[in-house]
């Protein structure tokens, strides 16, 4: 997991011009750019086939190109689904563009209006103005008690007051017809040992 202050380095430089990012940072960034760039582009290649990207363009180990791979999946939000998450990353990056514009103007007056105004939008975009979804209530739910019975109503079916007698009578009656007898048996020799114990005697 790439630290915080590394993936923020990343999120902010993506794709400002490489002088303005630190150079302590500037070959992680231009990594991280190549690969976010590229699954953009191509969706359906594989974590492997990113990391042989990176290793292969920057000539960096495999270690280093799957820690990269790491922020590059954070910073798409979902891989799946690229591009509603690199339109989402550059509306919120131009509104930060915005706001850091705005504090420059002139006026304070016009400033102040203008940083309300994007402040405004990127609430509104990112659904800010809105309640957060509420928690399921798990710890409300009961779960169903099941206790086992052998009483037939519960299926629907007619209850009889007499089920244990004739269960009795059925089994008086099967057992008492059951005969047991005894049978003596031998031991089968396999036929092979008979084979070779006659063999042996000729």
């Amino acid at each position: 997991m790439p630290r915080p202050a590394t993936l923020e380095i990343c999120r902010k430089y993506l794709y400002e011009d490489i002088d303005n990012v630190p150079e302590a940072y500037r070959e992680r960034v231009l990594r991280v750019r190549a690969g976010f760039t590229f699954w953009y582009e191509f969706p359906t290649k594989t974590r492997t086939q990113v990391r042989d990207h990176i290793v292969s363009e920057f000539g960096v180990v495999n270690k280093t190109a799957y820690e990269d791979i790491q922020a590059i999946e954070i910073l798409l939000g979902n891989i799946k689904n690229p591009a509603k998450a690199w339109m989402r990353y550059r509306v919120n990056s131009m509104l930060e563009e915005a706001y850091e514009k705005a504090k420059l103007a002139k006026k304070p007056e016009a400033a102040a209006i203008a940083m309300a105004a994007v402040a405004d939008k990127m609430g509104k975009y990112n659904q800010l103005d809105k309640p957060d979804a509420e928690p399921l209530p798990f710890d409300e739910i009961v779960p169903q008690i099941f206790e086992p019975t052998d009483d037939p109503s519960v299926l629907g079916i007619k209850k009889d007051p007499d089920i244990r007698k004739k269960k009795q009578k059925m089994l008086e009656k099967y057992n008492s017809e059951i005969e047991i007898i005894d049978v003596q048996f031998e031991d089968i020799t396999d036929e092979s040992e008979v084979e070779t114990e006659e063999e042996s005697l000729l």
